[in-house]
């Protein structure tokens, strides 16, 4: 049968339960394996405390991403809502959020995660310091993936456009730096070095030429008197 509406202007619950559970599952693995790590070190049952930490990472996954994913589909879900009452579907507004609507989701689905687990985990004296925390790591959090999002679309632009600089590895960036005594070296760099050692040698070979000419023209000379000096003294001993 085919649908009334279209399928891209709702969002289906269980669509955002399946993705919020992934993003759960895939937390909790390094939260098992942190928590192994810290349970074998600090307690006597680290198996235990290795399933209560992925489990609490497990929550802590999917319920952001549940909550995050809710506001950023807000007018998706209410089509969903809408659909299920016999309301109108209306055109959606949220199908391509801004950094700043990111950045807002995040820092909501940052402090609403932190409020309930808080609550749930720790108590009520935690509520707030969670919520606190958990806004700010959901406020950074995707500050600081919209900054590496923009910096790698922007480098994918220049490869289209050919602009692309060529990537430093670590050592690079290190000789690049005013305090390093090495230095990083292009290919017209490095000829222009070379044809300034090929210059001096030139020059060198030059004054040695010099030098010689200047002691063959000396022996010359001396040779030339030597040849006189006989002839003179041949002379005197002909007379």
């Amino acid at each position: 049968m085919k649908a009334k509406h279209d399928p891209e202007q709702v969002t289906q619950p269980l669509e955002v339960a399946r993705q919020a559970l992934y993003i759960g599952g895939a937390s909790a693995v390094p939260g098992t394996v942190i928590g192994a790590f810290y349970g074998t070190i600090r307690t006597q049952t680290p198996v235990l405390f290795s399933i209560v930490s992925g489990a609490q990472w497990f929550a802590i996954g999917s319920t952001f991403w549940g909550i995050r994913t809710s506001v950023l589909n807000h007018a998706g879900l209410l089509n969903w809502w809408n659909l299920t009452r016999g309301a109108p579907v209306y055109p959606r507004t949220d199908l391509n959020p801004t950094t700043s609507d990111k950045v807002r989701a995040s820092a909501l689905a940052g402090g609403l995660t932190g409020f309930n687990l808080g609550l749930l985990f720790r108590g009520p004296r935690n509520v707030i310091p969670g919520t606190i925390m958990f806004t700010l790591f959901g406020w950074a959090g995707q500050h600081g993936y919209n900054y590496l999002d923009a910096k790698n679309s922007s480098e994918i632009q220049e490869r289209a456009r050919g602009e692309a600089k060529p990537k430093e590895n670590f050592m690079q960036k290190i000789a690049k730096s005013k305090w390093s005594p090495m230095q990083v070296l292009t290919d017209d760099d490095y000829e222009n070095m070379m044809q300034e050692k090929l210059l001096r040698v030139e020059a060198q070979i030059a004054v040695i030429d010099d030098k010689i000419d200047a002691l063959k023209k000396q022996a010359f000379e001396l040779e030339t008197q030597r040849k006189m000096k006989e002839m003179q003294e041949q002379g005197q001993t002909t007379k």
